[in-house]
């Protein structure tokens, strides 16, 4: 009644399109669009309504696209947002037009986009009263930079942060300290500096929540893991134990887990079997349901290692083998019951329909006194329709086997498989030894996208694998040298999801042979992977000529159109396909982003 009601109402005050704005979430989700455009066109227009109305209306409609995963349309009007906020912040609703405007860019994989965004919203702050918000936007330019590699810019952006943690937000202090010791030891290799900021946070312990402790021991406890001092690193892991039973919330079980693993894998490096068994069956005991997923295979991976060096017995080994897979089979007999429930339910309405369709045509061959002639008329059409039933089912399949090699045809076209074998054959000739290698690649190579070509769905990490040996043996053949890098967001490589086979190698393949053809500079491709709710979001960038010079190629890809057509079927999104050159005259190359689906298990 509420959103009809707004829908009715021609015209609003300032104070009742503030109350709007406050209500939104309590009017139906197909109302806020309307209404928001309705603001927005008939009464924001105006020059007699504040900035500040102007403003939140923008960001509420951001927020609408992002709760429906249209990012691009998300990050348009929070940017909107943050443009209407001038010299200064004056209310903390602002804060958040500026956090959602830089995540959504970041999530898309705009990652030149973010620093304007952190950039002016440092601008508008005043370091006196909005230190949080100064800190937290130098925390995104420091995510920023760690991912393009950027390492001394990421270092000073950091160091910014501490300096504002230690004078007025020391409650943070941990984690900005903690964050500026890893960039320390892992992207600079300057061990001791990294322990020394460990130490003193150590030294200072009675200060901080248990959970900024536990992940100060955890994270020292792992330095001295990697330098090789287990001794020192199982101290730490007992003190992150200590923290973590301290811990409240969600967030308990699985830090204590994970702290049990820590131990268990020190001891295992020391011999200690005994011990690492009573940590890794004190994770056990946690129930393997309440931990993240990352802890869960941590376990079953100590507990394999725990069963391969503590005994000879080959059957111990295929018992610890076997409760992994019986690990598996659970969860995929949960999968199974569900479907049976759902197939069921679906087949008892089935035959409610059934049975009152058979009741409506008893009663039409009563009415028409031809009920025998009606009942083989039936009879003729169910098989007929049966028939049909099954050369469109018979045709649908023999389609998809045919995508399915067409596609596999295009991954290994005559044009690639044809320089492949020459370059070998000059190779032999050359260098046996190369050619060899090669050879051995290229089989490899082969195999896998045979293998691959087989499934509906496959593991994320085979896929990623086949990809990176398709680019390793281009690298090898083509003259113009490029680079490449993969990157994981809310996900990792090894993440158990699959996926449906052969979706990223022909973009990839059009980067190298068309994007990159005739270029003089190095050519680079990232590619990103997002876990975004029921889907990966996979965005594909090259620094190559771009649809100037490659348009052509891409249309007249027979891989691509297949991939777009399953893809639109699958998501209900298109592939979008993007000349950076039309976003900054700067840059060149190809931006492509779309949907992946995936599933839990390989026959979900």
């Amino acid at each position: 009644m509420f959103g009809c009601h707004q829908k009715k109402k021609e015209s609003y005050t300032i104070d009742e399109i503030h109350s709007l704005h406050k209500r939104i979430d309590s009017i139906s989700e197909d109302s806020v669009y309307p209404l928001l455009k309705n603001l927005e066109r008939a009464h924001l227009s105006l020059p007699s309504y504040p900035d500040s109305l102007r403003a939140e209306n923008n960001y509420l409609l951001g927020r609408y696209f992002q709760k429906r995963r249209e990012l691009d349309s998300a990050a348009l009007y929070f940017y909107n947002a943050i443009d209407m906020v001038k010299d200064s912040m004056t209310r903390e609703r602002e804060g958040y037009y500026f956090m959602e405007a830089f995540d959504t860019q970041y999530d898309l994989g705009l990652y030149g986009n973010c620093f304007p965004i952190s950039e002016k919203f440092k601008s508008i702050l005043n370091p006196d009263d909005q230190y949080y918000w100064l800190s937290l936007a130098h925390y995104w330019e420091e995510r920023v930079y760690l991912l393009k590699k950027d390492y001394d810019n990421a270092l000073a952006a950091s160091k910014e942060r501490v300096a504002i943690a230690r004078t007025k937000d020391t409650l943070n202090l941990p984690e900005a300290l903690i964050g500026q010791a890893d960039i320390l030891y892992y992207n600079f290799g300057r061990k001791e500096e990294a322990f020394s900021i460990l130490e003193s946070l150590i030294e200072k312990e009675d200060d901080w929540v248990p959970v900024s402790k536990r992940r100060i021991y955890t994270n020292y406890g792992v330095y001295k893991y990697f330098d090789g001092d287990y001794q020192a690193a199982f101290q730490l892991y007992l003190k992150a134990l200590e923290n973590a039973k301290l811990v409240s919330g969600k967030e308990k079980v699985s830090g204590i887990g994970n702290c049990y693993n820590n131990i268990a894998e020190v001891l295992l490096d020391l011999k200690q079997y005994d011990g690492a068994r009573k940590y890794l069956d004190s994770t056990r005991l946690l129930g393997l349901k309440n931990l993240r997923k990352n802890i869960q295979k941590s376990l079953l991976n100590y507990e394999l290692r725990l069963a391969l060096e503590n005994t000879r017995s080959s059957s111990v080994v295929r018992e610890i083998q076997q409760e992994i897979s019986d690990h598996q089979d659970e969860l995929y007999r949960l999968q199974i019951e569900s479907e049976l429930l759902d197939l069921t339910k679906a087949n008892e309405r089935e035959k409610v329909l059934l049975k009152e369709k058979q009741a409506s045509e008893i009663r039409t061959l009563k009415l028409q006194n031809r009920s025998i002639l009606l009942l083989i008329s039936i009879g003729l059409l169910s098989i007929i329709g049966f028939l049909f039933y099954q050369s469109r089912k018979l045709k649908f399949e023999k389609q998809s086997l045919q995508n399915q090699q067409r596609l596999l045809r295009s991954q290994m076209n005559p044009h690639f498989t044809f320089n492949t074998l020459y370059a070998i054959q000059n190779q032999i000739k050359k260098a046996p030894d190369e050619a060899t290698q090669y050879l051995l690649k290229f089989s490899r190579l082969l195999r896998l996208f045979l293998e691959n070509s087989m499934g509906d769905y496959i593991a994320l990490e085979k896929e990623i694998d086949s990809l990176k040996k398709y680019m390793d043996l281009q690298l090898m053949r083509t003259p113009v040298p490029f680079e490449y890098e993969i990157h994981y967001i809310n996900m990792e490589e090894d993440e158990l999801l699959f996926i449906p086979p052969m979706l990223l190698q022909p973009f990839v393949e059009n980067s190298i042979e068309h994007g990159f053809s005739g270029i003089d500079y190095t050519g680079k491709i990232d590619i990103t992977l997002t876990l975004e709710g029921k889907f990966i979001a996979c965005s594909i960038e090259d620094n190559g000529k771009g649809l100037i010079d490659s348009e052509k190629e891409q249309k007249d890809s027979a891989s691509i159109r297949l991939i777009s057509n399953f893809l639109k079927k699958s998501t209900k999104k298109d592939l979008k396909i993007t000349d950076k050159n039309t976003i900054n005259p700067q840059e060149h190359g190809l931006l492509i982003r779309f949907l992946i689906p995936f599933k839990l298990t390989e026959h979900d």
